[in-house]
């Protein structure tokens, strides 16, 4: 299987097909489903391609197809691969002075009968377009094909044959001349050969059938369960050799293999693998991201780091509980030793996680660990110095927050008059109070 991601790369095509009506209806209706629009346009494109009078020189980048096509280089060459896999197309690299050139040789359209007696084809088919649609294809064709020529029965052949009409002079008939000869030579072109699925199947079983037949499991019990071993070979792209050693513990003198079991410890390794690679990946890109030192770093937090980068996160957690007056539990243990073995944390930044943890309990409990490791890893944090950072930060926000409530709480707040609440007070005066005001502006 080839593949380039440069669009500049020759290619040419190696010969003539001809695609007859009954040949594009196999294509768009049987393998169209199997390989997508893209790849049945890529493989008419190829067809068209075809130059009986092109020489090396003349050959095209394959942008050009993929500028027909009008997808990318990625999708072209995952529809060739499906052209491929159904026998459709083959594909050779020619070596060039400068460069191994694509050399794509096209295969004729199968006939119908022919791929429904494709067991492979025929079980694909009806995965992609469900049953229904399947049988409805299937009795389509076969009508079709029985309609092309009617049964002659109860009838006999007496059709004349050659030597009842013709003669030859001499032997001719039985030692043609040698023009005759030559002229046969010469017209003997190679035959189109008719599309065929590429079943090759890269697995080397006799190498798994021999490893196994060291633990005793019979090579009969491969055989039986080829499809699913094949199947988690493919799932989790395992070389036989990888299989193997991945089944040992799965072995328990039985002279079976247990798939399920198999199975299970497959999938399990697999996660377990990429988890740890994942984190360690996080890990190094924090690493070229690590401050070198952090700002207001004190007395106490050079201390702590000197010790995080010194001792093993087995002894830095019997040291502080030592310091504190307590004991190790067997599960903080446990906890650390994961955190290590498994999931491929530093030592230094576990250590400042089991200070982290022990300033808020007595203990380093699971749910706390794994909690505060997935947001240091989430925030990009990979070493103890930033882990340190981190934490003080955390803090010193924590604090400020409190301090701006404790603030809010005890200001003392003036309130003010809302005169539109406060109502009018209509009061009356009596008749003596207004001769005495008018009296006293008749003396001014």
């Amino acid at each position: 299987m080839f593949a380039t991601s440069d669009p500049k790369h020759l290619y040419y095509v190696a010969n003539k097909i001809t695609l007859f009506p009954e040949n594009e209806k196999i294509l768009i209706k049987l393998y169209q489903p199997l390989v997508g629009a893209v790849a049945i346009a890529l493989y008419q494109t190829l067809i068209n391609d075809y130059d009986p009078y092109g020489i090396v020189s003349d050959a095209k980048g394959i942008y050009s197809l993929q500028e027909q096509l009008d997808c990318s280089l990625k999708d072209m060459f995952h529809s060739l691969h499906k052209l491929e896999a159904v026998g459709l197309v083959q594909t050779f690299l020619a070596d060039n002075v400068f460069n191994n050139i694509i050399v794509f040789k096209l295969l004729q359209v199968p006939s119908a009968d022919k791929f429904f007696a494709t067991p492979l084809l025929a079980s694909l088919l009806k995965e992609k377009v469900g049953s229904p649609t399947f049988h409805d294809l299937s009795h389509a064709f076969a009508k079709e094909a029985k309609l092309r020529e009617k049964p002659i029965k109860n009838a006999r052949d007496v059709s004349a044959n050659f030597f009842d009409v013709f003669r030859l002079p001499g032997d001719e008939a039985i030692n043609p001349s040698n023009e005759v000869v030559e002229a046969a030579q010469e017209n003997k072109a190679p035959e189109v050969e008719t599309a065929e699925i590429n079943a090759q199947d890269p697995i080397d079983w006799d190498l798994i059938k021999d490893q196994y037949n060291v633990y005793q499991i019979p090579a009969q019990e491969v055989e039986i369960k080829k499809n699913q071993i094949r199947g988690l070979i493919q799932t989790y792209n395992l070389s036989e050799q990888e299989f193997v050693d991945e089944t040992v513990p799965c072995l328990h003198g039985t002279h079976k293999l247990n798939m399920h079991e198999i199975s299970n410890t497959i999938a399990e390794n697999y996660k377990r693998l990429h988890t740890r690679e994942n984190i360690q990946k996080q890990i190094e890109e924090g690493k070229k991201r690590a401050i070198a030192t952090i700002k207001g770093l004190d007395a106490n937090d050079r201390k702590l780091l000197l010790e995080a980068n010194e001792n093993s996160p087995s002894e830095f957690l019997y040291k502080l509980k030592t310091k504190k007056g307590g004991i190790v539990a067997p599960g903080e243990n446990y906890i650390i030793n994961q955190l290590h073995t498994q999931y491929g944390l530093p030592e230094d930044l576990i250590n400042i996680l089991i200070h982290t943890c022990l300033t808020y309990d007595t203990v380093v409990t699971s749910n706390r660990a794994y909690r505060i490791a997935n947001d240091w890893l989430q925030g990009g944090i990979s070493t103890g110095v930033q882990a340190l950072e981190y934490v003080k930060k955390r803090k010193a926000d924590i604090l400020k927050k409190k301090n701006r409530q404790s603030y809010r709480q005890n200001k003392r707040v003036e309130k003010g008059t809302d005169w539109s609440k406060k109502k009018a007070k209509n009061e009356g005066m009596s008749t003596e109070q207004l001769k005495d005001i008018f009296k006293d502006l008749k003396n001014k």
